[in-house]
């Protein structure tokens, strides 16, 4: 299943914020800091360490950039060792007034997670990715709060 989203923010005002990896943590949810960004974000191989959850269950893991169509899409393998490894696919496209639309899919690659069917497992991280893409919208966005639907 992939989620989608209308963003008012043209392609490359999200694309730009999809290549600041300080940013990763603000749209992401379950991420709780980020660690470190590669200087060559989000170049092919390239790698965030982050943290999920909050003190002091906090799990310190990594997201690998696995291929990059700049402006268009990135591949990611995020990590949450032991008990996961997700590929996630963001794709954008341009939007005829100017905006852009924002498509993201994840599959279990690793961990016991990739044993649950993928249709259960893409339901269940629905609701997830679309929080993601709303942060993300709002972070390109940059609404002032009365503009926040």
């Amino acid at each position: 299943m992939t989620v989608s989203r209308q963003i008012t923010a043209s392609r490359e005002r999200v694309w730009a914020v999809l290549c600041d990896g300080w940013t990763y943590s603000g749209w992401v949810v379950g991420n709780s800091r980020i660690r470190a960004v590669g200087a060559d974000w989000p170049d092919t191989g390239s790698r965030i360490l982050h943290s999920i959850g909050t003190w002091p269950a906090v799990i310190d893991d990594e997201t690998v950039v696995v291929s990059v169509d700049p402006g268009r899409e990135l591949v990611l393998l995020a990590k949450v060792r032991p008990a996961a490894e997700a590929r996630i696919t963001l794709h954008l496209s341009d939007t005829a007034d100017g905006g852009c639309q924002a498509e993201m899919s994840e599959v279990a690659v690793g961990g016991p997670l990739k044993w649950v069917p993928d249709a259960v497992a893409l339901l269940a991280v629905a609701p997830r990715n679309r929080e993601c893409l709303w942060r993300l919208a709002m972070i390109a966005e940059r609404n002032e709060p009365d503009q926040v639907e």
